[in-house]
């Protein structure tokens, strides 16, 4: 579950996907799921893609994510933030997700979900 997770600097907390696809990333991942999400909300340029997958466990399935920012805005309570589309699926492609959420950039560096 990546409900209470804290992420360190240029990362982003994942907490309102509780009930996805998302949620099912094994644990021994989630560090490297936070880094691709910070790297993508710190980096990558807008409608750039960047492919990052799970590894598979005994008692899991891996977890295929295309993580794309569709749009970076300036405004008034936050310096930088970021639309971040993610297409999460099984290898299988029987199973399939979408979501798109804004991630703000706070002062010490953090992304933060939007709560609009």
């Amino acid at each position: 579950m990546l409900g209470g997770l804290a992420f360190a600097a240029s990362a982003a907390p994942l907490s309102f996907l509780n009930q996805t696809i998302t949620a099912s990333v094994p644990a021994k991942d989630v560090p490297a799921l936070r880094k691709a999400v910070g790297d993508v909300l710190n980096n990558a340029a807008d409608k750039s893609t960047t492919q990052w997958t799970s590894s598979q466990g005994p008692r899991s399935r891996q977890v295929q994510m295309a993580l794309t920012p569709l749009q970076t805005s300036q405004t008034q309570k936050a310096d930088t933030c970021r639309l971040l589309n993610v297409e999460a699926s099984r290898p299988s492609g029987k199973l399939k997700e979408e979501w798109q959420f804004w991630f703000c950039k706070q002062p010490n560096g953090t992304w933060k979900a939007s709560a609009q």
